[in-house]
Formats: structure tokens, sequence, C-alpha cells
């Protein structure tokens, strides 16, 4: 076994199949880390375990649904929606809200119908005809229900967003009646109908 110079006054008596070892010693930031450490785990424990004065994880997640209810609204509190008055506002900030909400990473809606509404996956919600009804009580119901048979899922009543956020997205969507994107989706023809009633009656594409 090869000894660098200097290191003769480290080896250790004991000697296994010709290897030494050397009595290096521990750096001491790496020590105190290992102390820190220990010292760290002692107070979790006392704190969450001995002494309970932390929440459990099962009370953290109590706390953080609480929390959730109250921002989105819960089931609890949330007016069914089909006691629900649903409308289109033309409010800037509604229909804004509403947009923030289609692009969210939260809901999704963009990467289905598209940044402008042109229609991707989904289908265009710029032009005149609709596959499931154009009422702002029929667009809440498909964003409260969704499809999950074609990949969207129910995002309303209390679930994931309260009806007040459902219906400035129903706002936003309507806002978007005759934009015309580029890229526009061609509607299904076997199944889309043209609007002939309600607040998007008299949008053309």
């Amino acid at each position: 076994m090869k000894i660098r110079q200097g290191e003769e006054d480290k080896l250790l008596d004991h000697e296994y199949d010709g290897i030494r070892e050397l009595d290096n010693h521990m750096p001491f930031w790496w020590l105190w880390l290992f102390f820190i450490s220990i010292v760290f785990a002692v107070m979790y424990l006392l704190y969450y375990q001995v002494l309970g004065w932390g929440p459990t994880q099962v009370e953290e997640y109590e706390q953080e649904v609480a929390a959730a209810e109250a921002k989105f609204g819960g089931e609890n509190n949330q007016e069914p929606a089909a006691n629900f008055t649903w409308t289109v506002s033309t409010d800037e900030e509604d229909i804004q809200a509403g947009k923030e909400l289609f692009m969210s990473s939260g809901q999704l809606c963009f990467t289905c119908h598209g940044n402008n509404g042109e229609g991707m996956v989904g289908p265009n919600l710029t032009d005149n005809l609709w596959l499931h009804g154009c009422k702002p009580e029929d667009i809440a119901t498909n964003i409260i229900n969704g499809f999950p048979d074609k990949g969207m899922l129910a995002y309303g009543s209390g679930t994931k967003i309260s009806n007040e956020k459902v219906q400035q997205l129903v706002s936003y969507i309507a806002s978007l009646q005759g934009t015309e994107p580029a890229n526009a989706k061609e509607p299904d023809m076997n199944r889309a109908e043209p609007c002939t009633e309600g607040p998007l009656a008299s949008s053309e594409s």
C-alpha cells in the first residue's frame, strides 16, 4: 500500500487484506450539519408528536380544503346550479375574469378550445354552430358537468369553481362570438346546430 508523504502519522494500527485506514476526521461543516439535523429531529418530534402543538397531516388537509371552499365555493355553501340564474354579462370585468379562468392552468380550457376559442381538440367557440346548446344555462351546464367521455372534466358546482366563476366563463365565451380567429376549426355539421335563441343567437361567424 502506497502512503502519500505526510500521511504516515495518520495510519491506524489495524490492517485488512493489505489495506490500512487513515485517521481522517470528518469536516467540521459536515459534523455541524449532522448535529443540527439531530436537534431538528428532536424538536420536530416534540412539536408534532409529543406535545401536539403542530397540526397533523389530516388537520392540514382539512385546513386547506376549508380555505379552498372559502375561496372557490364548496358543496356545502354552493347554490345548486339548477337554482342559479344564468345570464351573459357584458361587464368588462366579468369578461376579463372569464378570460383569466379560460386561460388559467387550473381550468385548461385553452388546451382544447384554443387560445382564442378557435377550437383544437374541442369545438370552435367563436362561430354560431353549437353541439350542446347555446343558451347561457346550456353552456354553464356543459362547463359544470363536462363531457368525461370526450376528455372534458367537470369544473363547476363547487367541485372546482363556483357558479359565479362559471358565469364569468359563460360571459367570456359569449364575447368570442363572431371574432373569426385564425385557423378556426370547422364545425361538425352532423351534430352542430345554429343558435336560434338567447343572447348568442344574433352573432354570426
